[in-house]
């Protein structure tokens, strides 16, 4: 068998999947495709909508198989393809199925005959009703520590409460510092969130897809091992070399709006001297 901790395997999930041992991953962590033409790396992957529920149903299925039985699986998608994988597998083969929701701020999808979405669905399923739950590395603190009932709770080891099944988190805007040329990222301290939520230090993460590399980045930086898949050779050079420097991501792949400000920038600084 490969050793597959702390590696970033160039091809498609499926296979790295394949390589990974039954009951292995202590928290698998996906934000996969949405289907709706996202551009990636020049490719859309947009498929029949019966594909891409058998394809998001078979690759969740590779996921419970390698996920220990104290384990825990987050799928990010919109709402609709979240229903459809939790109705027609997960209530069906899991232990126990959450759904969460993120909520951002956007300046796209308006329409003047409907609701502007701005949330994600964000699917948490189990193996068992014995899972890992670290409410210590998550708690959010108490707003009113003078309370009688909460000063109990503290005395008993509280330090805060459960944070809630929703959670506000601005989108990786073009302008940040984080953004890379990869068309769909994820904010990073919802991530952090869900991987203290549900591992300690040491415990094996899996990154289905490795994307612009800052969940990889991340999981290093908190003491979690990884393992990562991805298929496309320009993201999968740049995961390695953030690897290589601390998560540095290099001008070369920054987004090319944030690259040719920079540039505008200092052309218009050095006239203005």
């Amino acid at each position: 068998m490969d050793r597959i901790e702390n590696r970033v395997f160039n091809e498609d999930v499926l296979l790295t999947l394949k390589r990974i041992p039954d009951n292995s991953i202590d928290m698998v962590y996906g934000d996969p495709d949405y289907n709706v033409g996202i551009n990636y790396n020049g490719a859309k992957y947009t498929q029949t909508w019966d594909d891409y529920v058998n394809w998001y149903i078979k690759l969740t299925r590779e996921c419970m198989r390698v996920l220990k039985p104290k384990g825990n699986l987050f799928m990010i998608n919109y709402p609709k393809q979240n229903a459809y994988l939790r109705v027609k597998y997960l209530d069906n083969n899991a232990c126990k199925v959450f759904d969460y929701v993120w909520v951002y701020n956007t300046n796209v999808g308006h329409s003047s005959r409907r609701f502007t979405t701005a949330h994600r669905s964000i699917l948490h399923a189990t193996k068992s009703g014995n899972n890992n739950f670290y409410k210590e590395q998550i708690a959010v603190p108490y707003q009113n520590p003078t309370d009688r009932r909460v000063r109990q709770r503290m005395m008993r080891g509280s330090n805060g409460r459960m944070p809630y099944s929703w959670c506000y988190y601005n989108l990786v805007k073009n302008v940040s510092k984080d953004k890379t040329f990869h068309s769909c990222q994820i904010p990073l301290k919802l991530v952090e969130l869900l991987i203290n939520a549900s591992t300690k230090e040491s415990d094996l993460v899996q990154i289905l897809f490795g994307g612009s590399g800052s969940e990889i980045v991340l999981c290093k930086k908190l003491g979690r091992n990884f393992v990562s898949s991805e298929l496309h050779k320009p993201y999968y050079d740049m995961i390695i070399d953030r690897l290589n420097n601390n998560g540095v991501i290099k001008e070369d792949y920054k987004l090319k709006f944030i690259r040719n400000n920079r540039v505008n920038y200092m052309q218009h600084a050095f006239l203005d001297c």
